[in-house]
């Protein structure tokens, strides 16, 4: 089996769907990180099939480059996975102190991650239903709370405008704690994918709003804030429901609510359960040091201040 970079999106992506990849692996996703680092399609073939595919990612520290894999490398063999993973960082050729991966399904070499930069643990529903089936597959406080936001007279529309939607995550970065991205991130990020902002309006004014994208038959809510002296309107319930309509309009057949945690974020796990759908964990990330002394004080320095 032979490695080589990929060139064509529609082989690509095609390779995904068929392997249940997600939009962290997809073509599109690649050329929006391009604008903020190196990015890499690798692939594997034997007898011109391919066998399975790993996007690769750039990232820095202060004790040098790191190669990221988000949600690969993804193929349906678990040799075919390892070998990738072991012998992409090489066939790239830059200069790194590692590679990182966070996959979709088990590998067997490398050691075992204690740190995430993806969430390990989401929820996903099922959404090819009539927005009745979809409403009634809530619990009864998320389909109360739907209903309520339309009789209070949020509306939701799908909108472009990126900068109202950046400065609602301003406000909850600084009321929660958490980074945030500037506006021109979000515009790119519209720009390269098959994505939509999805804003609730009260009065005029903006007090919600989620942004998502379609890949792969799934909705996924990638970013989500809200203006919290607006609560009393539950405008995020229906900014939730109405995304999830529009993609089964599209033909979307999942939902992906993206990341729960009953230990960090219990507010907003409570918030996405109510929305139903199974738990899915996915497998522990894994790091191949190829400069074992800096990628070891890389990792343990991480550690060190995600604890502290």
């Amino acid at each position: 089996m032979n490695l080589e970079f990929a060139q064509s999106k529609e082989a690509w992506d095609g390779f995904l769907k068929e392997n249940n990849g997600t939009f962290l692996q997809s073509y599109d996703w690649g050329e929006f990180r391009k604008e903020y680092q190196s990015v890499w399609r690798v692939m594997i073939q034997d007898q011109n099939q391919i066998q399975g595919v790993c996007q690769v990612m750039e990232e820095k520290s202060p004790l040098g480059k790191y190669l990221y894999l988000p949600h690969g490398p993804v193929a349906p063999s678990l040799n075919v996975r390892n070998e990738l993973f072991r012998q992409v960082g090489h066939f790239i050729g830059v200069k790194h102190i590692g590679l990182k991966t966070e996959p979709l399904q088990d590998l067997t070499i490398g050691w075992r991650s204690h740190h995430r930069i993806q969430p390990q643990k989401t929820l996903i529903s099922k959404i090819g239903q009539t927005p009745e089936e979809i409403l009634e597959s809530f619990d009864g406080k998320t389909r109360y709370n739907v209903r309520l936001a339309k009789r209070r007279g949020v509306q939701v529309k799908e909108s472009k405008d990126y900068a109202a939607f950046s400065r609602l995550m301003e406000e909850n970065s600084a009321h929660q704690g958490f980074h945030s991205y500037p506006g021109h991130y979000f515009e790119r990020l519209l720009k390269y994918l098959e994505a939509s902002l999805f804003l609730a309006y009260y009065q005029d004014q903006v007090i919600a709003g989620s942004i998502v994208v379609f890949f792969n038959s799934t909705i996924t809510f990638l970013h989500s804030a809200s203006n919290h002296q607006w609560g009393r309107l539950k405008a995020p319930y229906l900014v939730r429901f109405t995304a999830i309509e529009a993609a089964r309009l599209k033909g979307c057949q999942r939902c992906n609510h993206w990341g729960i945690s009953q230990q960090r974020f219990p507010g907003v796990t409570e918030f996405k359960k109510g929305f139903g759908g199974q738990e899915l964990i996915y497998p522990t990330g894994r790091e191949l040091p190829h400069k074992p002394v800096r990628f070891l004080t890389h990792y343990l320095a991480y550690w060190f201040l995600k604890k502290y």
